[in-house]
């Protein structure tokens, strides 16, 4: 079935930047680049590197305005609903499984003992060590860890799950070459210029509860459930089932990880294409207008000595009159010359007690308050 979508170039380009590409090329059946395309065909801008990352942290942003155009033409994008998902995060997927289950260093089973614990998670273990249940909690029966180190709320229960699962995930990363840091958002894996948080969390049931008063409220209970999150534009949890637990899923945990990196580093390479490309066309369009600029300049000046020139002739046919006159001081004539040199266009004689004024206007030039 074919589908026709009918846009304006406002709707596409509010579109683009309240969602990001690789979830809304899915929406027209498109792929990223394609998507990218139609916005380039139509002078729709694109948010740039990071912008989502930090829209998801709350930090400024700067949305590039929509430039406006004499005709605006309708937007129609063709989806093929029969064809399939055209987009290439599926073959990248296919590599990145094969790169990972073919990578006999990495250690896709969580021992049932944590044994030389990784550094931050040695400071997790003895964070947690002397924490107790409180009653204000947003999940009730969990306890957390402290801000600086990796985000992780469970259960006491859960805490040795938390442990071994983030000692895994850890050395697993760093053997794919990642670099592992802590800040005050939590734990965070880095590639090449990318970065990407994960944290652990107990899930929870909601409870209605009615207090002594009648006064009702709604509270989260932790259930036992753990729940790795992978954050980055969006929110991609992998949670224990009737039928795996996180540890059964290391696998296409890391699988994910590595397919969101290395999407985002071909989404960077196409950037830095396209920015690299918008760069020589500024630098065109300014060398055109520096050259149209200067051609400009030097017909004013043309048409300024034209013009210039018609008044010196009148002035050297006055001079010429004044000067066959026997009663015309030599003193006059002398001064005159000197003038008319000064005035002349195909002179420019220097005149010290002239400097400073427009030969065109013969007004004096107004000096800058700091010029001396």
């Amino acid at each position: 079935m074919n589908n026709i979508i009918k846009l304006t170039r406002t709707e596409l380009y509010d579109k683009v930047w309240t969602t990001p590409l690789t979830k809304l090329s899915k929406e027209f059946n498109l792929s990223d680049n394609g998507l990218r395309k139609i916005c380039k065909k139509f002078d729709i801008p694109l948010p740039p590197m990071g912008y989502w990352q930090k829209l998801q942290f709350g930090k400024k942003v700067v949305k590039t305005p929509l430039p406006q155009q004499e005709n605006e033409k309708e937007i129609k994008i063709h989806v093929d609903r029969n064809k399939n998902d055209p987009n290439p995060i599926n073959s990248l997927k296919q590599i990145v499984t094969e790169k990972i289950k073919s990578n006999s260093a990495l250690i896709l089973k969580v021992p049932e003992r944590l044994s030389k614990p990784d550094e931050i998670v040695s400071k997790v273990q003895a964070n947690l060590a002397n924490k107790k249940i409180r009653d204000y909690a947003k999940i009730i029966g969990t306890i957390h860890t402290d801000s600086g180190l990796p985000n992780i709320v469970v259960s006491p229960k859960n805490v040795s799950r938390s442990l071994r699962i983030l000692d895994n995930l850890i050395k697993n990363f760093k053997t794919l070459g990642y670099r592992v840091s802590v800040d005050s958002d939590g734990l965070k894996f880095a590639a090449y210029e990318d970065k990407i948080t994960l944290y652990i969390k107990e899930k929870s049931n909601i409870k209605d509860t009615t207090n002594e008063r009648g006064w009702k409220s709604r509270d989260l209970i932790a259930n036992g459930k753990l729940a790795v999150k992978i954050v980055q534009y969006g929110t991609t949890e992998f949670a224990d089932t009737d039928k795996l637990l996180v540890e059964d899923q290391i696998e296409k945990i890391l699988i994910k990880v590595e397919t969101e990196f290395q999407r985002m580093a071909e989404n960077r390479r196409v950037w830095k294409i396209e920015s690299d490309k918008r760069e020589e066309l500024r630098k065109i369009e300014e060398a055109k207008q520096k050259l149209k600029d200067e051609e400009l300049t030097k017909f004013i000046s043309f048409y300024n000595d034209a013009h210039r020139w018609k008044k010196f002739m009148i002035l050297k046919e006055y001079f010429e009159y004044m000067k066959s006159n026997s009663a015309t001081e030599k003193e006059w004539i002398d001064w005159a010359e000197k003038k008319l040199d000064w005035y002349n266009p195909a002179k420019n004689a220097e005149d010290y007690l002239m400097e400073g004024v427009d030969k065109n206007s013969l007004e004096t030039k107004k000096k800058n308050r700091w010029e001396w």
